[in-house]
Order: structure tokens, then sequence, then C-alpha cells
């Protein structure tokens, strides 16, 4: 199901266009195998990663002596490739007032 995906993009024309063609591709591999494909990216594709917004709650719950959102993401990005129940939202996209979040790089 590529429309979570699809619904990313401001040009969605160019998006179906473009799977059309990543299909076309994969579809004319040598014994392509869907699942065994899905299977071997999600081996090299993480689940969980640390997104801005989800440091940032563990760090205002940190910040107040609540130190279960920590525990919680540690626990997750120690096996990222994992689906354990219950972690849906770590996986999920992030909340709207994440946007709003700017990050820089100063060294």
């Amino acid at each position: 199901p590529l429309e979570p995906v699809r619904d990313l993009f401001l040009q969605r024309e160019a998006f179906d266009a473009w799977a059309v063609r990543w299909r076309g591709r994969l579809l004319a591999q040598p014994g392509f195998d869907g699942e065994s494909t899905a299977g071997q990216m999600r081996k090299v594709n993480p689940r969980i990663v640390l997104r801005n917004h989800l440091g940032q709650v563990a760090i205002e719950r940190a910040q107040n002596r609540d130190f279960s959102e920590v525990d919680r993401l540690l626990a997750a990005l120690s096996s990222p490739f994992e689906d354990r129940e219950g972690e849906d939202d770590l996986a999920a996209f992030p909340p709207e007032w994440a946007s709003q979040i700017e990050i820089s790089c100063s060294s």
C-alpha cells in the first residue's frame, strides 16, 4: 500500500508515474518475490529511529523527574527492528506540533 507515502507528495501524479516504473522494475527482476523482498527490507530498515519529537518529549518529562519515556525510548531503540506491541506511536509520522522544532548543527 503506497497511499501513506503518496499522500506526502505535493505532485501526486509524479509519484504515481514513479511508482509504476518502480513496480515494473521489481517485477522484471528474475525470481522476484514480494514477501522475500519486504522481509529483506525490514532487516536493514529499522522500524524505530530517534526522531526529534520523540527526544523532545523524553527530555521534557525527564526535566520533571519522569524518566519513563527515556526508559521506553531506550528499550525501543535497543532493538529497533522488532515489531513490538505498544510502540506504534514511536514509528508513526511526527505530530503536527513537531513541525515547529528547529534543529541546528553548530560545531
